[in-house]
């Protein structure tokens, strides 16, 4: 059970925490610049796997292959993936996520303005900032470590 401190610097925190993400929330305004979650799966699957075949990915994604290739198609347009013979079978192909690819998931991963967040970090001192990164470091441990059911680290 936690402590009276310990819930009022939870509560503070989470207020905080609201606050930072309204004001540095990355907002992309154009539908048509932003991936569609579905894409992002896509691109995420093939960015941990590597290259898969259409059946492979069909399976993965329990879709009809059929689903996939225009889908496959859409993003080869668009040079996020790229199709390249299998070595060992002509007929088959091997689907490969690009450099634009890892950018562009990179990019739609991104949860906040990362401008935003460099103009407000510059009006802070050099070891205010190292201060910070290094306290929000140690609040990701401790709640990794809960997470697992570690002992939390208090320092």
């Amino acid at each position: 059970m936690t402590d009276h401190k310990s819930q009022a610097f939870a509560k503070e925190f989470e207020l905080l925490y609201r606050e930072i993400y309204a004001r540095s929330v990355r907002r992309v305004r154009d539908k048509r610049h932003r991936l569609s979650p579905t894409t992002v799966g896509f691109l995420s699957h093939l960015a941990m796997t590597g290259p898969m075949t259409l059946s492979e990915l069909s399976v993965h994604f329990d879709r009809a292959q059929s689903t996939l290739s225009e889908m496959v198609e859409h993003l080869c347009a668009k040079a996020y993936i790229e199709r390249q013979r299998e070595p060992n079978d002509g007929r088959r192909f091997l689907i490969w996520l690009t450099k634009e690819g890892q950018l562009a998931l990179r990019e739609a991963q991104t949860v906040l303005d990362l401008n935003q967040l460099a103009s407000a970090g510059e009006l802070l001192s050099q070891k205010d900032q190292t201060a910070l990164i290094s306290l929000l470091g140690a609040l990701h441990s401790n709640l990794s470590k809960q997470s697992n059911n570690e002992e939390p680290n208090n320092g």
